[in-house]
This record gives structure tokens, C-alpha cells and sequence, in this order.
């Protein structure tokens, strides 16, 4: 399992696209058969906002920051005997952190999976 200092170098990437205003950051992290997809969401008031949508935010910038966390992560999953498929990292401006881990196929498609993954965290 992963520990503390994993999360936080996570955190620090994301952190310089936090807005002022934030309340919560909803982070994914899913991997496939040689491919990997990120994103994360932040609320402010009672909106989430996807990080491609954020003002100001360039995404070859995100895409960058995605690249250092793939290889933090790769690290991580190479340890890990029943490696994830996904996680998801939610971390309140209050600084509380928790996340989950999945291990469900889905290399048959992931739509229905990231449907309910929508309405689980970003409510």
C-alpha cells in the first residue's frame, strides 16, 4: 500500500491549480493495458470543475504534471502484487486526504464504471 509521501508528492503536483475558493480536490487516476487516464475536479461553492475546464490552466501544463504523477504512481503499482485499476484521491481544503482503490476490469470499457464513479464522488 502506498504511503504518505506518495499522496503528498500527488498533492504538490496538483496544488498549483487549486483556485482560490476551493473546498475539494477529486482526483483519478485509472490504468489500462499500456495506457493510463487522469483527471481531477475541484469544487468551489457547489460546482466541480474539471481540470481541463479550469481558467487560466494551459493543458499542456496539466498533461505535464499527469506525467510526473504516472511515474510516481508506476513505481507504486510495480510493488503492489494485486495492482489497482484505478484510484481516486480526495483531499479537502481542510487538508483531510483519503482515497480508494479499485480493481475492476475494465478493459472492456469504462463508461459505465466512470458514470457511477461521477455520481459516488463528484456529488
Amino acid at each position: 500500500m502506498m504511503n504518505e509521501k506518495v499522496f503528498q508528492k500527488i498533492y504538490d503536483e496538483l496544488d498549483k491549480y487549486l483556485l482560490d475558493g476551493w473546498t475539494k480536490l477529486v482526483a483519478y487516476f485509472e490504468y489500462g493495458e499500456g495506457s493510463y487516464s487522469f483527471s481531477f475536479y475541484e469544487k468551489i461553492g457547489n460546482k466541480y470543475i474539471k481540470c481541463y475546464d479550469l481558467d487560466g490552466v494551459e493543458e499542456d501544463s496539466i498533461d505535464k504534471s499527469f506525467k510526473k504523477i504516472d511515474k510516481i504512481l508506476l513505481k507504486e503499482r510495480k510493488n503492489d502484487k494485486n495492482c489497482w485499476t484505478n484510484m481516486t484521491m480526495v483531499v479537502s481544503s481542510e487538508g483531510n486526504m483519503h482515497s480508494d482503490f479499485d480493481y475492476t476490469d475494465l478493459s472492456e470499457g469504462n463508461y459505465k464504471y466512470k458514470k457511477q464513479w461521477k455520481e459516488k464522488y463528484l456529488k
